[in-house]
């Protein structure tokens, strides 16, 4: 079942858009996504866009960098053993690498500790800090962590070690009373990128040691700030396109092997491959082992040691994704053992056993399938360690501060968070985050939402827009890949593909121009696509290029059906049948353009008022295509409610009424603003003014059935005769005139099958309009002394051309044409403006 989104056109400002696409020379699809990111005046837009390291703030505007930097180079003079202190994710292993070698570059006594995960949990702790001074350790430096170690930085100064925090989390209300903090985020603190990663606040210290930007450290600081989610705008992005520019050059050691068991080897490695290849390898060490194992594959310089730590991370990632997927179904079960749960703001769930280290990564995918808060919790002897996710609008650090009494421990962001939890408190832990979350979350914001960049059309696409939006790059958090919604695409292929069909690919098509797309593990979805005839699509713009090809391609978002259908259904052969059978299944509105199928429609929808829980009406359209309702299912005669009995009675009368030509009782309503739902066009329109004029009509989401086929092809051809007879039948007329001089209306019928009555009176008429005879009461006369004249002359003969001219006309575009020119033919005048309806 597809989980329906909200599509989201983001709001960008149209006239600095348009100020920078005239200063730039950019298309104003780019300058809008410049603008939608922030960049606002052409000098930021040119840095943005050609990204170089003159980038790169001084390290020394952030607060307490000179403090810290004394310190540590007073450690290396004098000799002193440093610790680096980390922590476990890719964000904390390649943030104690780049510490761990910048120091020993300049000669430090240092080595790294990472705590175990399960043992000692996230952060500082005491027992550790007794180790590193029993240890000789006189300085220790934390990296990506220490920022809410309060109490471990008193434990610290009791036993005589100075401290020095690298971090990036937010700050508690009261700091630790440490030697130094470096943390942008600090009160007081002036660097200019607050939205640093760990890795990056440990790069801006090893610059301001060293004195220079220390290039040797970019691959490092990319992978880290990508892994960990840090916006890739201002420094971050940097740092990010530096960083994988060196990687995809000269890769170090660690690296290049984790490439080449990720299946990565050949490739352009870009933010997509360290965020969901590289990055979750680094940290399946940490989630199910040590993040030692990381850290040593980062530093070492011994290919062989390299080779054989990468093949042990992508083994340990394969079980941590074996243990993830587990764990899910565990969690789904437990949230469908509990629905009462689906009714609350925020999902709580707890479980003995589960793995501390996965619980994060399953929690995100839990946030996936509900679209809600999730906090995932892992319970061992009475206290649980948790880890929580969040979605738009929903503050987790925020709110998780609004009931931290509960908490042992707890830390993060707006996104993401960890914490400490005794088991006994959870339940009231599930209340309390809720209550605050019904006060932040409306209903709407449980569903999920796709931002979108822009609409573009597909017939302006080229291989240099998508040139241009692939400068934007490297994307990710902070600076998405754009997405763009196309619409009113035409459905050329959709199936499954892969090799358990678990992929979905699609090509679609607008006018001449055609598109491929492609969905990850959404196979399932083709046979909905299927019954589609025209989509609107969101993706991402991408260039594919196979076997030395080049085509665009757009990796799929999401989809849906476009508010217009169009079915062919031209070929039925037993209209009222269809419609009976469409009637039990769903709403209709049946438009009519002649009273005689009005009976035959009627007939067809009778037996399903009360049988099915739908509405049914049936509009008739007049020449101008006026439309006036004529028959409904509603339980209702000229507005008051009836019992069933009386009901159909009425509608039995409507039908015999309509049967004998008269307007049935009801007739004349006014007419509808607009139509929507399944709309029928049961028979064929005089011409195709009538018909676009109605089209003109259809509003929201209409799925219209093309019902008028090849009976209503001859049934038209047969009203062409009775329009305008043949000059054979004319001829006859007049020689019946010169033989008797004279005749009435009723002598000249007696002469005539009842079949050419109406005809006869035509081409009398035409003769007294050229003057060929003369009326007297009803009674015709030859005028002999009338001058040759041809029948092209009268108003009345051209105006019945013009009118058998029109029958063609809609027999040749909406019966003779094939079933793809006639749905594009309709679509178009669905969608073209009212002013257009002339000329036809």
């Amino acid at each position: 079942m597809k989980q329906t989104k909200r599509w989201l056109l983001a709001e960008a400002d149209a006239q600095l858009a348009g100020r920078l696409a005239e200063q730039l020379g950019l298309p104003p699809v780019i300058a809008r996504l410049l603008v939608r990111r922030g960049i606002v005046d052409a000098d930021a837009a040119r840095r943005f866009l050609n990204p170089d390291r003159s980038g790169f703030y001084d390290p020394f505007l952030m607060k307490d960098m000179e403090k810290a930097v004394a310190r540590i180079r007073q450690a290396i003079a004098s000799g002193e053993r440093i610790m680096v202190y980390g922590d476990y994710d890719a964000d904390g292993a390649t943030s104690t690498s780049l510490m761990y070698l910048a120091l020993k570059q300049l000669g430090a006594q240092v080595e790294f500790y990472i705590p175990d995960r399960f043992a000692e949990g996230y952060g500082l702790n005491g027992p550790a800090l007794v180790q590193a001074k029993d240890r000789g350790f006189r300085l220790v430096v934390t990296v990506d962590n220490g920022i809410a170690a309060v109490e471990e930085a008193r434990i610290a100064n009791q036993l005589g070690l100075d401290l020095i925090v690298t971090d990036h989390h937010t700050p508690p209300d009261v700091l630790p009373d440490a030697y130094a903090i470096l943390n942008p985020k600090q009160p007081g603190c002036r660097y200019p990128d607050k939205m640093l990663a760990g890795v990056g606040v440990a790069f801006k210290v090893a610059q301001a040691l060293l004195g220079k930007l220390p290039e040797e450290f970019l691959d490092l600081a990319a992978v880290g700030t990508i892994a960990d989610l840090a916006p890739l705008v201002d420094e971050n992005r940097l740092f990010a396109c530096c960083g994988l520019e060196r990687i995809n050059q000269s890769p170090r050691l660690g690296l290049q092997a984790l490439i080449e068991v990720s299946g990565l080897q050949g490739k352009v490695i870009t933010a997509g491959h360290v965020g969901f290849a590289l990055g979750p390898r680094i940290n399946a060490a940490g989630r199910l082992d040590s993040a030692t194992y990381a850290v040593e594959l980062l530093t070492t310089e011994d290919e062989a040691r390299a080779w054989e730590l990468a093949r042990f991370l992508n083994e340990r990632n394969q079980e941590r994704q074996d243990l993830s997927t587990q764990m899910f179904e565990e969690a789904v079960h437990e949230v469908e053992a509990h629905p009462e749960w689906l009714n609350d703001r925020v999902l709580v769930i707890a479980k003995e056993g589960w793995n501390a280290g996965v619980i994060g990564i399953v929690a995100s995918r839990l946030v996936e399938r509900y679209y809600r808060p999730t906090l995932m919790i892992s319970l061992s002897d009475g206290m649980g360690k948790g880890s929580a996710r969040s979605i738009d609008g929903f503050h987790l650090y925020d709110a998780m501060n609004g009931c931290r009494e509960l908490f042992e421990h707890f830390g993060g962001h707006k996104m993401a968070a960890g914490f400490s939890i005794e088991a006994d408190k959870i339940g009231e832990l599930r209340t309390r985050m809720n209550q605050i979350a019904q006060e932040i979350l409306a209903p709407e914001d449980l569903i999920p939402k796709i931002d979108i960049d822009a609409e573009v059309d597909l017939l302006s696409l080229d291989f240099e827009f998508v040139e241009m939006v692939e400068r934007l790059a490297p994307f990710g958090f902070g600076n998405p890949s754009p997405r763009f919604q196309l619409n009113g695409l035409d459905l050329e292929l959709c199936r499954s593909v892969g090799q358990t069909g678990e992929h979905l690919q699609l090509q679609v098509a607008k006018g001449s121009a055609k598109l491929a797309g492609i969905a990850f593990r959404r196979g399932e979805e083709a046979d909905l696509i299927n019954q589609w005839q025209r989509l609107d699509l969101v993706g991402e713009l991408a260039i594919n290029e196979w076997n030395g090809r080049r085509s665009l391609q757009l990796i799929l978002d999401d989809w849906r059906p476009n508010a217009i259908q169009v079915f062919d259904c031209r070929q039925v052969q037993d209209k009222p049948r269809w419609l009976g059978e469409q009637a039990g299944q769903k709403d209709l509105v049946v438009i009519c353009f002649h009273p005689e199928s009005v009976a035959e429609v009627t007939r067809a929808l009778e037996p399903y008022p009360w049988q099915e829980p739908h509405t049914h009406r049936v509009y008739t359209a007049d020449a101008e295509g006026y439309l006036s309702e004529v028959w409904s299912t509603l339980w209702s005669v000229g507005g008051a409610s009836v019992a069933r009995d009386e009901a159909i009675a009425a509608w039995q009368q409507a039908a015999v009424a309509c049967e004998k030509g008269a307007e049935p009782a009801n007739a004349g309503q006014e007419e509808p603003d607009f139509l929507s739902g399944d709309v029928v066009l049961y028979d064929l329109p005089l011409s195709l003014q009538q018909y676009q004029t109605v089209l003109q009509k259809m509003a929201g989401a209409c799925r219209l059935h093309l019902l008028h086929g090849a009976a209503d092809k001859r049934w038209m051809e047969q009203q062409q005769s009775f329009l305008l007879p043949d000059r054979k039948f004319f001829a006859g007329i007049y020689k019946l005139l010169l033989e008797t001089g004279s005749a009435t209306d009723e002598q000249i019928r007696q002469r005539l099958k009842p079949v050419y009555h109406e005809a006869a009176n035509l081409v009398l008429a035409v003769f007294v309009e050229l003057g060929f005879a003369v009326r007297r009461g009803n009674t015709y006369h030859v005028n002999k002394g009338s001058i040759k004249r041809s029948l092209e002359e009268s108003d009345l003969y051209r105006e019945r051309l013009a009118r058998i001219d029109a029958c063609r006309r809609v027999i040749a575009a909406l019966i003779d044409s094939s079933g793809e020119q006639a749905v594009a033919q309709v679509l178009r005048w669905v969608t073209a403006k009212s002013e257009g309806v002339r000329g036809i």
